[in-house]
Formats: structure tokens, C-alpha cells, sequence
């Protein structure tokens, strides 16, 4: 799953449309858990909502996890038995944009059209810390462990930089999802660094089985209301 809001944002305040992504057990249970479900989920900012279904099913390519907002724009993620990410495509008919990050050893090459602009670019992953660019599922896995803190990469929408991203338990505690209390881990996400101190964002996922299922960040300048995504429905296919 990969959630993110479409208006422009200076540089620190971008980030925040890398986090939330087109994105339960262990690494290798959770694979194999299901064949296919669907989950959907609203986001709301101030007035406006916006209603995403999330997909995730094996087929040939491997494990894909797919979103789809109701704006119509889409992202399909393929991840690996440790649910790091092979290849992300990024596709919004409407903005004129489709394009592909595929990854190879250490490095990653994306390219394609991004609002009507041909874009080609090749990353190269400094160490050893996964790239992630389905933040909801990918961090299933550390949520389930007994790690207090774990970092990963992720490739910014929009500008295209290489983040490095660090997200830290915070404790368990009980959350609001759709009405319902919810006891869940409260998982905080912000820039590795010093620069964590300007952004960061709040997770919670279900201690049951460690499914994503809320979050809350400001994804803009200061004073822009606080984008809240909480599940609503979960519907496992046959």
C-alpha cells in the first residue's frame, strides 16, 4: 500500500509523500498467509477524503502488493521474502505519469514519464538497510519482532531523492480505527538523523497480528491539517 497526498511541498515537508506507501508473521509466514486479500482504507485531510483499496496477491512476478485511491492513481509494489521491495511502478493516467524503479544487487534504476516528463534515474544503496517503498506491509515484519528500532530506504515521489528513513517503536497503546478501540503498536517514522526533529509520522499497527491500521502525519507546511488513513473494511478473497 502507498498512501500520499498530490500538491507540491518544499523539501523537508516533501518526505512526507514518501511515507505512507503502495505497501503480519514472520518474513516468510506472512508470504504465504493468504493467496490474495483486499483491505480499504479512508484518508481524510481536513475535508477531503479520499477512499484507497489495497490489494496484495502472489502470481508469477512474485508477491505484489497494489493500491488504488479513488482519484485513480495507482502503485504496485513487488516485494521478496523478506518483504523488501524488487520493483514499484507509480501510475495516475490523469497526471500523466507511469513509471518503474526496478532494483538489482544494491542499485536501482527507475525510469518512465512523470506529469509528461520523461525522468530517468539510478540509485545506489549505501548499505546493507532494505529498500522499502511499501511502508504499511514492509514494516510488519520489524512490528512483530522485538526490535525497538529498524532503517530502511525509500524513493521520494516527485523529486525522486533517496531517503534514508528510521521508524521506532513507541509502545503499545489502544487506538480509534473507524470507531472501533483497537490495541495496537504505536510505530513512529521520521528521517534517520538529526533531521527527524522537523518531520515525522505516526503508525499503529495491531498487535494481533501486526496489520497496519491507522496513521496520522502533516503532509505540508506547518498549520496544514493533519492527514488521518484508518482502515475501514477488510475483505479476504475466496
Amino acid at each position: 500500500m502507498y498512501f500520499n497526498l498530490r500538491a507540491p511541498h518544499p523539501p523537508i515537508w516533501r518526505i512526507a509523500r514518501a511515507i505512507g506507501v503502495v505497501l503480519l508473521l514472520t518474513a516468510v509466514p506472512a508470504l504465504t498467509a493468504v493467496d490474495h486479500q483486499s483491505l480499504r482504507f479512508r484518508e481524510r485531510t481536513g475535508d477531503t477524503v479520499v477512499y484507497l483499496t489495497s490489494d496484495e496477491r502472489v502470481d508469477q512476478n512474485g508477491y505484489v502488493l497494489s493500491s488504488r485511491s479513488s482519484l485513480g492513481e495507482e502503485h504496485h509494489v513487488i516485494v521478496d521474502d523478506q518483504l523488501e521491495s524488487v520493483r514499484w511502478r507509480h501510475r495516475f493516467v490523469a497526471d500523466d505519469t507511469d513509471y518503474t524503479a526496478v532494483r538489482t544487487g544494491r542499485r536501482i534504476e527507475l525510469t518512465g514519464t512523470h506529469r509528461g516528463t520523461r525522468i530517468s534515474r539510478s540509485y545506489s544503496l549505501g548499505d546493507d538497510a532494505p529498500w522499502i517503498q511499501s511502508i504499511e506491509r514492509s514494516l510488519q515484519a520489524f512490528v512483530v519482532s522485538d526490535s525497538r528500532r529498524t532503517e530502511f530506504y525509500t524513493v521520494q515521489p516527485d523529486d525522486f531523492q533517496l531517503r534514508r528513513l528510521q521508524a521506532v517503536r513507541r509502545g503499545r497503546t489502544t487506538v480509534d480505527v473507524d470507531g472501533v478501540a483497537t490495541d495496537a503498536w504505536e510505530i513512529r517514522v521520521s528521517v534517520a538523523g538529526i533531521a527527524s526533529i522537523f518531520w515525522s509520522a505516526t503508525y499503529w499497527f495491531r498487535t494481533s497480528d501486526g496489520q497496519f491500521v491507522r496513521s496520522e502525519a502533516v503532509r505540508g507546511w506547518p498549520g496544514t491539517p493533519v492527514t488521518v488513513v484508518e482502515m475501514v473494511r477488510t475483505t479476504p478473497s475466496p
